[in-house]
Formats: C-alpha cells, structure tokens, sequence
C-alpha cells in the first residue's frame, strides 16, 4: 500500500468507532421521549411511527458504510460495488436528514409520511408480482390480495395524514441533505451532488460512471476503441465514504434533537 493509499486507508479507519456505536444502538429499541418533537409526530400516524422511519434509514446507512469498510479491511476495493454500497449509504443517511431537519413540525411530518407511504406502496407492488408465482393455491392468492388492499389503505391513510408529498430522492432529498450537512460550502454540497448522480450509473450498470475512473490505454493503430483499465482505488472510495459518514452523523444528531425535551 503506498504512502497516500494508507492516508486514505487510516482516514476511513477513523470513522470505524462511530459505526460502532450506531450499529449498538441499533440493537436497543429507542422511543422518543414523552413530549418530545419527534413523539408529537409520531401521534399524527400511531400505525407507523416517523420516528422509526427516520431510524431505520439511519441504520440502514450505517450498514452500508459498514459493508464498505469490511471489505476495504479484507484488503478488497472494488471498481463498481463499492460505490453501489455507498449509494445506498447516502441515500439512506440523506432521507433521514430529509424527514428530521425541518424545524417545522408540519413539513417534517409530510416528509415521514411520504416515505411511509412510499413504503407501503412498494410493498403493494411486490405483493401484486407474487400473484404471478406459479403453483399458488387460491387460499394463498386470496391472502395475497387480502394484504395488497390492506396495503393500500394504510398507504391512502399516510397521504391523507399529510403524506402526499412528492418523494423525489435525485432533485430535492440528496440536495436538501447535502445543503444541510455542508451549509456554508456550496462545493462540497455540489460535490456531494455529483456523487449522486456518478454512483447512480453504478447501480445501474451504465458504463459512463465506471469510464471516469478508467486508466485508457494508447490505442493500438487500426483499432477503432482503446484498452481502458480499472481497479479499485481507496481514493476514490473516501470521497463519497466521508460524505455519506458526514450526513449520517448529522442524521443521527438530529434524531437525538428531536428525540428529547
């Protein structure tokens, strides 16, 4: 490993007690307490509280920051599945911030409905898919269709609890966290942008993201294309490891202000 690969390596490392502590506390039920802005919305829809709407995001994310930083331990960095994983921390650290940063009572409860009722939602759309399972007893398909309209109502009553907010996860809740996070750095909240967008084209298996990390090759004379190689680089993990860190730590700071009196 050189000398910048281990400055990179330690600086991840750092993080590595914080994740910790989150993934303990993920281990221990936490209700807000009695009074507390996050127990007041939590009354707006009892069936499906917002405090642990936001809380599961936020261990979400630090599974996936966890994820990334086993395999980095295990001497492992990928070229595209490292930055999926870290996707998948950022976005989940961001809807955290998402639904708990607002001051205001009335958005902060839209937004937590809206990811409610999003939830139902997809769930509704996996329940819909089983009924194509061959070899589905009519029992099992009656079941099946039992829990999609009790899906549906539990959904139609979140957005009519205030949940009908547009949930747009590229355009409004990635930017809303990283301006959050980042408040007085326009570059870093841009940054944090940008990696969005990048790491979306891994996850989506689209080779533009992979090609910006590519080393090309001189191309060979008579070929039309050149030999581009890429491998994992600690580097370019960091970047979006920290600012998916940085957020989530917001994200659980602001549980915590919400939680108490």
């Amino acid at each position: 490993m050189s000398d910048k690969s281990e400055a990179y390596y330690d600086h991840i490392k750092c993080r590595v007690p914080d994740l910790e502590g989150w993934r303990l506390r993920a281990r221990r039920r936490e209700n807000p307490q009695d009074g507390s802005e996050l127990h007041k919305d939590d009354t707006v829809f009892e069936a499906h509280p917002i405090s642990e709407a936001a809380r599961i995001c936020l261990i979400s994310a630090g599974e996936h920051l966890r994820l990334a930083w086993t395999a980095v331990k295990a001497e492992e960095v990928y070229p595209i599945a490292h930055y999926t994983t870290l996707r998948g921390a950022l976005l989940a650290a961001s809807q955290a911030v998402y639904i708990l940063g607002p001051d205001e009572a009335e958005i902060r409860r839209g937004r937590g409905l809206a990811a409610i009722a999003e939830s139902y939602k997809r769930s509704r759309q996996f329940h819909k898919e089983t009924l194509k399972s061959p070899g589905l007893t009519e029992v099992e398909k009656q079941q099946t269709r039992a829990q999609m309209e009790w899906l549906t109502s539990r959904m139609n009553e979140a957005r009519k609890a205030g949940g009908d907010v547009l949930l747009n996860i590229s355009d409004v809740v990635i930017p809303y966290a990283a301006e959050v996070t980042y408040r007085t750095n326009a570059n870093l909240q841009n940054e944090v942008n940008l990696l969005w967008r990048q790491m979306s084209g891994d996850a989506h298996a689209l080779t533009w993201a992979l090609a910006q990390r590519v080393v090309f090759q001189p191309a060979v004379k008579g070929q039309p294309l050149s030999t581009g190689i890429a491998g994992g680089s600690l580097e370019e993990i960091a970047q979006p490891f920290e600012a998916s860190f940085q957020i989530l730590k917001r994200g659980w700071a602001l549980y915590d202000r919400r939680c108490e009196m």
